[in-house]
């Protein structure tokens, strides 16, 4: 066991001295579910009650554990299936003509400029063998070397993931080119 140190000490005995008033039942662990899957955020509300509740930051670890286990058995799915998650390094992988495509084993990424705004469509399409280990409630996600989310989201018919939103200042070849640029696919 590691031993806290004084500052840790002290906020856990203050915490452990928090009485629940109730208003912690008012965070489910669907909400959590939710927040820890990447497609909601938690309120300023939801922030105060979870440093004042102690059934809120109950709920929040039990969220948090199901939702731990639920990503390393994906992994264990894919890693049993021989899959690759991700593409490893990859050096000089886009160019600024569009549509650019990254490839993979097990995973193909496309990237082109969105029809009618200046943003960008990305599409995650996954082998079959990686759809068939995949359920339709399993939240995935693509992410770089960085951990910069490219896509996130549950898979279609087809087995893609499309993300219209690009929130980053860089283009996503200009990010794709940076030494040592990689993607991978995890249970989000």
């Amino acid at each position: 066991m590691k031993n806290k140190s004084g500052i840790e000490k002290l906020l856990s005995d203050v915490l452990a001295l928090q009485q629940e008033d109730g208003r912690g039942a008012e965070l489910t662990e669907e909400r959590v579910r939710d927040v820890l899957l990447g497609t909601e955020s938690f309120t300023d509300a939801e922030e105060h009650l979870l440093a004042s509740s102690p059934l809120a930051r109950h709920t929040y670890a039990a969220a948090l554990e199901e939702v731990e286990i639920e990503r390393e058995a994906y992994r264990q799915r894919c890693e049993r299936a021989g899959l690759h998650t991700s593409t490893g390094n990859l050096l000089a992988a886009a160019t600024e003509q569009y549509p650019f495509v990254i490839p993979s084993d097990d995973f193909l990424v496309t990237v082109r400029p969105h029809p009618i705004d200046d943003g960008w469509v990305i599409t995650l399409a996954l082998s079959e063998q990686f759809r068939r280990i995949s359920g339709p409630a399993d939240v995935l996600a693509l992410v770089d070397d960085q951990n910069v989310t490219w896509v996130r989201g549950q898979l279609n018919v087809y087995g893609e993931i499309h993300s219209y939103c690009w929130p980053y200042h860089e283009s996503p070849a200009e990010r794709a080119r940076r030494p040592g640029f990689a993607l991978r696919v995890l249970h989000a």
